[in-house]
């Protein structure tokens, strides 16, 4: 059992105030300043930083196990009696410490290849030990590398370290575990009865939550030792405390900001002829919209009528017209003597996008491309139209962000590729709209599972286009081991013979002799392999981000005419290059990268009517979770059920690439587990928005003391626009 509770002494109630949970961390007996530093750069400054410093996992030490019963790969602990130890030298002066124990059932090896100051002394024959690691069979006998140890004979032992339900926590350089749960019982000793309560108490009761208080001491160290299964699942009624805790703080920030985006001042579109100029301009198109295109511009035009910011997101697979609904927006705003601004990643896309709009538009709205290799002349006379008021769409790149570009009448921001841009960047953009928020339409082809979507991007409105326009056929996904490539690179040659285009995609762009690459192909040695000695016939051109912004432009567009019949590149070409012409997609280490991303890159094919393939070369010995993964895109063409799979098994930051840091300070939560208690959650913070928006209930009283200490902070952490 655990040390005597100290709970009831003076030392412990003579700190039972608020302020004193969010004191440093070195006030905690057994820090102290030294310690306290080392914390620090871990960031755990404050005494609740560390009770909110989560395990990530249990381990039942409550049955010590004998040497005879030892199994090899499964973590134990065993009460020994020392029989002798020595140190080991070893080349480059490096040694080491070895200790052989016993409890007479056998005999067990205990090794330590860098071993603390002192431990050598400390395990001299006859010393009882209590040692916890994961056996393995070495010549025979078993031994345990880099054990925990706790001292003393198994009837004497009663520590936090074995004889219990023990946590486990990520490892922080420097703190020994042992060390780290000593501290962190010291401090519930002191401080956590005062550890505060920032639910409201209704959705406490609705739920049959615990208090905080309560749960910060079972998470750490629980006392229902039969309850092992749950405590390992994170679900027990502790645990869903603290799940909650996080899900309905976040979702209390997303939604209130989305109630005060409502309440600044815009410039209402398409009350004066913009949504019928949008309108007139869709019946024009050589095309007919599909619904979900239909459905997202009757959101976007209603939400634009308003004198309220529009903030909202359309996420759509590859080829579902995304871009078509941006367009039509911006043409609303156009119509009525506004301006817009469409801001893409790359060069590539943006110079895409500005050839497109020209196409599809045959000049119906004045467009112009703004881009680093833009002319300094006609930069200049750009800008100056700009600051005039020139009804204009501008599309551009990063751009776009720079001090000289200033727009008199902007009405409508358009991010494509939204998640390629950090929070700055696009506040940034919506700041050159003046006194007045531009209205903002985010567009992403990656789709983002609901979870995120109520978490990440819990602050917008969301469209969803699902279909894909019609005349696209499926894409025959296929997972090729990499030593089965010939059969593959036959297919491939009789498609290019029939007049098609392929593009072989790589993770690196030379090679490398870094660890963990060495044994990775790169686009410029497999460029010319190809060339040389693949496919000699037809003709390969090589693509990457280091090569400048015009020769980048001059393959693509060769490639385009169908000058090249092989595009060699990096992910560069993941969004927006368009060559329907195009049918074959290989993908070189497709264990390297993610399912949203694989996803993405499958979609430069597929755009015409002719039968497309996409290859994923993998290694013939990737693990199970790796050719589950794999497995998903080849037996998936939807790009929502592949975002859901991708969530479940990497998590939330494949999808949100350069999102500020913070924006998911989940240190309990998790998205795929617990989407349950997320969902109630932001119920029950819309219905307290709706009922108490100002918090004046008495009940409220703990969320509104957690919202003066840390409100202002967290709400800059969580904007997304």
């Amino acid at each position: 059992m655990p040390p005597k509770d100290k709970s009831t002494t003076k030392s412990s109630t003579s700190s039972t105030s608020e302020t004193g949970v969010f004191s440093q961390v070195q006030y905690v007996k057994g820090v102290g300043p030294r310690l306290g530093a080392v914390f620090a750069s871990r960031g755990i400054e404050s005494v609740r930083d560390l009770l909110t410093f989560f395990p990530r996992a249990y381990e039942d030490r409550t049955r010590l196990k004998t040497v005879a019963t030892l199994e090899e790969g499964i973590k134990s602990s065993v009460a020994v009696r020392v029989l002798s130890s020595r140190k080991i030298q070893m080349r480059g002066g490096r040694s080491i410490l070895e200790a052989r124990a016993t409890d007479d059932t056998g005999t067990l090896s205990l090794k330590w290849f860098h071993a603390p100051r002192g431990l050598d002394a400390r395990l001299a024959a006859g010393t009882q030990i209590i040692v916890t690691g994961t056996p393995k069979l070495y010549l025979g006998r078993h031994e345990m590398i880099h054990p925990e140890i706790s001292w003393g004979q198994s009837t004497e032992v009663s520590d936090l370290n074995v004889g219990r339900i023990v946590p486990v926590y990520t490892e922080l350089d420097g703190i020994p575990s042992r060390s780290f749960r000593k501290v962190l019982w010291e401090a519930i000793q002191k401080f956590g009865a005062s550890f505060p309560e920032d639910l409201p108490e209704t959705c406490r009761a609705r739920h049959s939550l615990p208090t905080a208080s309560e749960s910060i001491r079972e998470i750490h160290f629980p006392s229902n030792e039969e309850d092992i299964p749950a405590l390992v699942g994170f679900a027990t009624r502790w645990h869903a405390r603290f799940i909650y805790e996080e899900f309905f703080k976040f979702e209390f920030f997303v939604l209130q900001r989305r109630l005060r985006m409502q309440r600044e001042l815009a410039r209402p579109v398409g009350v004066a002829g913009g949504r019928k100029a949008a309108d007139d301009l869709e019946a024009s198109l050589p095309f007919e919209l599909t619904g979900g295109q239909k459905v997202a511009m009757k959101e976007i035009l209603d939400d634009l009528a308003r004198d309220h910011p529009m903030n909202r997101l359309v996420q759509g697979d590859v080829g579902s017209g995304k871009t078509v609904v941006a367009l039509l927006t911006a043409a609303a705003a156009l119509a009525e003597g506004a301006q817009a601004a469409l801001m893409a990643p790359t060069e590539i896309l943006a110079e895409q996008h500005f050839k497109n709009t020209q196409k599809l538009l045959g000049g119906r709205i004045r467009t112009a491309l703004l881009t680093g290799k833009t002319p300094e002349s006609e930069r200049k006379v750009l800008l100056e139209r700009l600051r005039q008021g020139e009804p204009l769409l501008l599309i551009g790149t990063h751009a776009l962000l720079e001090d000289p570009v200033e727009f008199a009448e902007l009405a409508v921001v358009l991010i494509d590729e939204q998640h390629r841009f950090g929070v700055e960047q696009r506040r940034t953009l919506r700041k050159k709209g003046g006194d007045r928020i531009p209205h903002a339409l985010l567009l992403t082809a990656t789709p983002i599972p609901r979870t995120l979507a109520l978490t990440a991007y819990g602050d917008l409105a969301v469209t969803t286009i699902r279909e894909l326009p019609p005349g696209r056929s499926p894409i025959r996904t296929e997972v090729v081991l990499a030593n089965q490539r010939a059969r593959t690179y036959e297919l491939i040659r009789s498609e290019l013979r029939a007049g098609h285009q392929a593009y072989f995609i790589y993770p690196l762009i030379q090679d490398s002799e870094a660890e963990g690459f060495t044994s990775l192909r790169s686009a410029m040695t497999e460029a010319e392999t190809l060339a040389t000695e693949v496919f000699p016939e037809f003709k390969v051109g090589l693509l990457h981000g280091q090569l400048r912004p015009d020769e980048k432009s001059e393959i693509m567009d060769r490639f385009k005419r169908g000058e090249l019949h092989i595009l060699v590149s990096t992910t560069v070409v993941e969004v927006g290059v368009d060559v329907p012409n195009a049918t074959i997609m290989v993908i070189e280490h497709a264990e390297r990268f993610g399912l949203s991303q694989l996803h993405q890159l499958r979609g430069r094919v597929g755009r015409g009517s002719a039968q497309s393939y996409c290859f994923l070369l993998s290694h013939p010995r990737v693990g199970e979770l790796t050719a589950e993964r794999l497995k998903v895109l080849e037996g998936s063409q939807d790009g929502f059920e592949i975002a859901e799979a991708d969530l479940r098994l990497r998590g939330p930051g494949e999808f949100l690439g350069t999102r500020q840091s913070g924006a998911l300070p989940f240190r309990m939560a998790d998205l795929v587990r617990d989407k349950d208690w997320l969902i109630k959650a932001r119920e029950d913070v819309i219905e307290l928005l709706q009922v108490d928006p100002h918090l004046d209930r008495p009940g409220q009283k703990p969320l509104r003391e957690f919202l003066a200490r840390e409100g202002r902070l967290q709400m800059e952490l969580l904007k997304t626009s």
